[in-house]
């Protein structure tokens, strides 16, 4: 399984950095499939596809 993941924005609470101001990315998912090549044509359709990424989920993950 792969998922297709695009780069969004977060800026992390004040009082979570003690004074301190963090920007930062969080991965959102946006779809799920069982072979990458769909989703990677999906990205390539993207206007900005460095900020969009595929990755393995669950056990088609290699450590």
């Amino acid at each position: 399984m792969y998922v297709l993941e695009y780069k969004q924005l977060y800026i992390v609470p004040e009082a979570l950095t003690k004074n301190r101001t963090c920007q930062s990315y969080r991965w959102k998912q946006a779809a799920i499939c069982e072979d990458a090549a769909p989703l990677e044509a999906i990205r390539a359709t993207k206007a900005r596809p460095d900020e969009w990424r595929v990755v393995p989920m669950g056990s088609s993950a290699t450590i």
